[in-house]
Formats: structure tokens, C-alpha cells, sequence
């Protein structure tokens, strides 16, 4: 063989040992499990990582049974798997978590009228309890959540939206005030366990067509305990487009978005506003010629074009528009900056932007975990609005176009900002699809297409690495991944620079006597990102 080819070899060899080093497998747990037998959700709590679902039993009846596992940070299990049994015709549709404890909501079907209850496990005990929920108001659910033994239902009834607070003892229950009524929309609702609170952000349409935003927060019993209403915003025509909202301390609160012309269904740019303790707020406002890198995502000569472009429409003192949807995915904070990522994307069916007035597209609860790469039939919070409702004549399909990323400091000046491609990527999920880690100054965006893992690094607003490929692998090098299960696979990052890959796969391995044999496994790995570990080569002459 010649030198060159040699050479030739050795690097690529060494590329491909520093690609594996910059994303490692390094825990793995598994749990017996039928290649597309149900998924587990995840949830974190006091206990650990708590992983649940509900699993059909064998044979022709409408039994299942609920089965938990909980796992520390290194994915060890102490106390394995737990089942309880699930009354039959039941399944689970929500869930949440609540002083160590954990609640499920269980359905007999799906319509509007269906039987509830809802299973409480201690984590600590492992011990259950059963509540019925008889007495709430008949609605397509769209959110579950339990504060303080009271369970709180989100939905739309008769297409308006509805909240009730549910007391799981005393089987009292109380709607929230203000939130029932033609053209509104519910963005986002959090719990305030400090305050034994609700708050619930709505978009409703005011006079001339224009759109307001009420950010209400309610006490247990569905009082009205404050309300800011943003019924001046920006320039004229102008309209927040959806939002985050997060605690900046001392009572302080910011909400972090997307605003542009609604009317004309036109994104111009992202906004903050600083909400102080008596209600009061202001707003910054940035548009494209606040991010310099907006168009990075492009290849050079498409960027020198749309850049020439919008230099053109800046000149002229025009605010320049985002032909795509501009979507916030998340929010990280420090005590001097927020670290914000949207994505640029496009709907096939554009009437599946909102249902009924009532879709948020970077959904409801402020920390749930997305369901990357899971079919949104198989979603129990998706399976009432979408698209098993009936609102949608066809699947929509969402065509991503670029993902970005920027510092803010608080004090309103962008530190940097940076962007990446999705190179068309198309999908039926209608949640955020990317995961992002922010550790010290590094940013990490990291997501699954097919069976490629693909990670971008940024330092200091600088793009390291984009859309890095690496295939999927296990943490024992004498097994071999036979099958797996593409629709099952699910990314998220879970804490520092540990990312999480769950789904279903065939293992190919050797027994005792050294006889090749398969297993079929629900799996949780744990990946850890480097980005120091790059170091681009140059070829070889």
C-alpha cells in the first residue's frame, strides 16, 4: 500500500477516535421490554430520575398494569422495577410530581366525559393511593398538574379554554377566574409552590383586532391575586407571538419571546420583558440587526445575499421580517445573562399552528421534558388536540430550518449570537426538537434525525463545530446494537453536560457459553459532550 493511502487511513482513523472522544456512552440501564412495546415517560424529582408507563397485559383483555423505576444520576436503580395494577379499560393520559410524590392520571378513553382517577406513589414508601376525579368540568385535556394535593386540568371546553383546581381530599373543585372566552389562548402555566400559587399567561384578542397579554396569578381556590395586563406593546401593529416565563428573583420576573405582526403572520425579531414586583414592566425589543450571525446557519454565498438584503431594508429604516415561524425552546439563566434558543421553522398545514385559539407551540408546562422523535399519536398530552381531535384533516409537517442561539445580558446589550442548519430536517413532532446544555461560557445543541446523533458546540458565541454526526452505541464494547426502534428514540439534556438517549433496541451479545444470542430492552443512556476534545486536522500532503 502507498505511503499516501497509509496516511490517508491514519487520519481518518484518528478523525473518527476524536469524533467518538468529543461524545461518549458512558451508563446505560435497561429494562426487558418488546421492541414497540409502550414507552416510559420521565420525570426528575426528589428521589432521582423516575421513569413510568403503563404496559398492556398478555392476552385478549383490556388489563395493564403501571410500572416505575427511579435512577440516580450514574443510572444505577436501587430498588428496580415497582408495578402497580391499573383498573381496567384505563391508561394513562398526565402526570406530574409533587413533594417526592408522584401522580398519574388514568382515562377510560379519551373523550370529553371519560372516568378519571388519579394514582398517588409515595417515592420514598412506594406506596399508592387511588383518587376518583368525578366532579370536573367535561373538556379535552391538554395539561395535568398537582400542587399540594390539589390537581389542576387544563383544557378546552365548547373551544374556549378552562382551568379547574381539583382538591384531591375533599373533592372540591374551583375554576379559575378570567380565562373562559372566545379567542384565547393559554401560552404557558407555571406553579408557584413558594406561594401556594398558579400563574397562567394568556393571549386574548383585544379591540381593533389586536391581541393582549394577561399574565394572571390565582390562589388555590381560582382567586384572582394579580394581574399585569400588556395591552401596550411595542409599535403599532405589533404583538407578542408566544413566550417563556421565568423568575429572576426577588419577586422579579422576566418574559422572553417572539413578537412580530400576527395579522400578517410576520416574525420580526425576539423581545424581553422585566416585570417587577408590583406588575410594572418594560420591554426590549431586538430585531435582526441585533444579531449579526442570524444568517450563519447559510452557506457563504446565500449569507452574503440575505445579508446584503437585510442591510438594504436597515438603510431604509425598515424592520426586517423572518419569512419562517420563530419559536423561543428555552431559556437559561445566570445572575447577569440569559441564554435563549428558538428555532426557524415552517408548517405544511398552517392551521395547525393553534387549535381553536388555544395552541401554544412552545407548550404549556415550564419543565416538562419534549418527547423528541415519539410519534405525536402516541403523546397522551398530544393525543386530544393532536391529531386525534378531529381539528385536522391531515398530519401537518414540520420542515426545521435553523436553529439559534444568543447571550443577552440582563441589562439588555447582546453579548453574542450564533446559529446553526437543520438542512431542511422534516418532521410530524410539533415540539421543540433540539436539546441545549449551557456549561459556563459553552453552548451545546444536540438532536436525533433517524439514527445520527448531530451536536454543534459554540464557545463564547464562537461556532466550534455544526452538526457533528455520530452514531448511536452502547456502553459495552462486546455487544452489538441489531435493531432499533426509530420511532421510540428521545434526546434530552439532564444536567450539566449529560445529555439522556432513551428508546427501544435488539442487543446482540454472547452468553456464558459463548453462544450468540439477542435481547430486547427499553434503555436510559447517559452521554456525556466534550467539545475540548476537537481538534480539527488538516489532510495530510
Amino acid at each position: 500500500m502507498k505511503k499516501s493511502a497509509l496516511l490517508l487511513l491514519l487520519f481518518l482513523f484518528i478523525l473518527g477516535q476524536q469524533a467518538f472522544a468529543q461524545l461518549r456512552f458512558i451508563e446505560r440501564y435497561e429494562v426487558a421490554s418488546e421492541l414497540n412495546d409502550p414507552l416510559f415517560e420521565m420525570i426528575d424529582s426528589e428521589s432521582g430520575l423516575i421513569s413510568f408507563r403503563t404496559l398492556p397485559e398478555k392476552g385478549l383483555n383490556l388489563k395493564r398494569k403501571f410500572q416505575y423505576f427511579i435512577s440516580d444520576s450514574s443510572l444505577n436503580s436501587a430498588g428496580g422495577l415497582i408495578e402497580f395494577p391499573v383498573k381496567d379499560g384505563f391508561d394513562m393520559l398526565g402526570y406530574d410530581t409533587d413533594k417526592n410524590q408522584l401522580f398519574v392520571l388514568f382515562t377510560k378513553g379519551y373523550s370529553t366525559n371519560s372516568a378519571k382517577y388519579v394514582l398517588q406513589v409515595n417515592l420514598a414508601t412506594k406506596e399508592g393511593l387511588e383518587f376518583a376525579v368525578d366532579n370536573v368540568l367535561n373538556m379535552e385535556l391538554l395539561e395535568f398538574l398537582v400542587q399540594d394535593q390539589k390537581a389542576i386540568f387544563m383544557g378546552t371546553s365548547d373551544n374556549r379554554p378552562v382551568l379547574q383546581i381539583h382538591d384531591l381530599l375533599s373533592k372540591s373543585v374551583h375554576t379559575l377566574q378570567g380565562i373562559y372566552g372566545n379567542d384565547t389562548q393559554i401560552l404557558q402555566i407555571r406553579k408557584m409552590p413558594q406561594t401556594q400559587s398558579l400563574e397562567v399567561v394568556l393571549s386574548r384578542k383585544g379591540s381593533h383586532r389586536s391581541r393582549n397579554i394577561l399574565i394572571n396569578t390565582y390562589d388555590m381556590i381560582g382567586n384572582v391575586i394579580q394581574e399585569v395586563k400588556v395591552d401596550q406593546f411595542g409599535d403599532r401593529n405589533q404583538e407578542i407571538m408566544d413566550g417563556i416565563l421565568l423568575s429572576t428573583g426577588n419577586y422579579q420576573e422576566a418574559m422572553i419571546g417572539a413578537f412580530g405582526l400576527e395579522r400578517r403572520n410576520t416574525y420580526q425579531g425576539m423581545y424581553i420583558m422585566d416585570i417587577n414586583e408590583f406588575g410594572e414592566f418594560d420591554f426590549k425589543l431586538y430585531t435582526l440587526g441585533d444579531f449579526p450571525n442570524f444568517y450563519n446557519y447559510l452557506n457563504e454565498k446565500s449569507k452574503a445575499k440575505r445579508e446584503a438584503e437585510l442591510k438594504k431594508e436597515l438603510d431604509r429604516e425598515k424592520i426586517p421580517e423572518i419569512t419562517n415561524l420563530f419559536s423561543i425552546r428555552s431559556v437559561y439563566q445566570t445572575p447577569t445573562a440569559y441564554y435563549v434558543y428558538f428555532d426557524q421553522y415552517s408548517v405544511s398545514n398552517s392551521r395547525s399552528r393553534y387549535q381553536n385559539g388555544m395552541y401554544s407551540p412552545t407548550g404549556y408546562r415550564y419543565d416538562r421534558w419534549s418527547r423528541m422523535g415519539m410519534p405525536a399519536i402516541h403523546d397522551p398530552y398530544l393525543v386530544n388536540r393532536f391529531p386525534m381531535s378531529g381539528n385536522y384533516q391531515t398530519v401537518p409537517e414540520y420542515r426545521y430550518v435553523s436553529a439559534h442561539f444568543a447571550k443577552v445580558a440582563k441589562t439588555g446589550q447582546v453579548l453574542w449570537d450564533n446559529a446553526t442548519a437543520y438542512n431542511e430536517l422534516v418532521t410530524d413532532y410539533p415540539e421543540a426538537f433540539g436539546e441545549v446544555a449551557v456549561v459556563g461560557e459553552d453552548f451545546y445543541h444536540m438532536y436525533v434525525e433517524d439514527d445520527i446523533m448531530k451536536l454543534s458546540f459554540f464557545r463564547r458565541g464562537e461556532k466550534i463545530f455544526e452538526n457533528l454526526e455520530f452514531e448511536l452505541g452502547l456502553v459495552n464494547e462486546n455487544e452489538r446494537i441489531r435493531d432499533t426502534n426509530l420511532a421510540s428514540l428521545r434526546m434530552i439534556h439532564w444536567y450539566d453536560r449529560y445529555f439522556l438517549l432513551t428508546g427501544t433496541q435488539r442487543i446482540r451479545y454472547l452468553n456464558e457459553v459463548g453462544a450468540d444470542q439477542t435481547r430486547e430492552a427499553y434503555f436510559l443512556t447517559k452521554i456525556v459532550v466534550d467539545g475540548d476534545m476537537y481538534k480539527p486536522e488538516e489532510l495530510p500532503d
